[in-house]
């Protein structure tokens, strides 16, 4: 067993000098930056919605660098900090937002309470299937849309 000993320590510091290599870091890196602007929909600022960056940039082993940034909108304008911060480089954009149809149904919270429904309005090319993007430099960005 003595024998052995030099070959399975061997083995080990080689093991532990791959570990690193294999595992490494996952992530990809990336820098952040604010962003701020307003959003118009038919001529009009946008009362309420959400407004979401997702990061659309290179595909390295099958991971683009980034994350996804939610912002609310509330009339008309929208704001990322840069500590939440957007994607510097190309973002996919998604904008949406919701109104009242005039129609109650029962709350799912089984209280038997009736609740106004609502509908997403905003065409599915500003969001499901959005069309929009925006180039994000460092440090401060102002991205305007006008919804049509």
């Amino acid at each position: 067993m003595d024998g052995m000993r030099p070959t399975s320590l061997c083995f080990f510091a080689l093991l532990l000098m791959l570990v690193p290599g294999c595992s490494g870091s996952s992530e990809l890196q990336f820098s952040t930056a604010s962003v701020g602007g307003s959003v118009s929909f038919r001529g009009k600022p946008l009362e309420t919605g959400k407004i979401r960056f997702i990061p659309d940039g290179e595909v390295i082993d099958g991971k683009v660098a980034g994350k996804a940034v939610f912002a609310d909108i509330k009339d008309g304008k929208y704001s990322v900090p840069a500590e939440k911060g957007v994607t510097v480089g190309k973002n996919r954009v998604e904008i949406k937002s919701y109104r009242g149809t005039g129609k109650k149904m029962v709350s799912s919270a089984g209280d038997g309470e009736k609740i106004e429904v609502e509908e997403q309005f905003i065409p599915a090319d500003y969001n499901s299937k959005s069309t929009l993007s925006a180039q994000i430099q460092e440090g401060e960005n102002t991205v305007d849309f006008e919804l049509k």
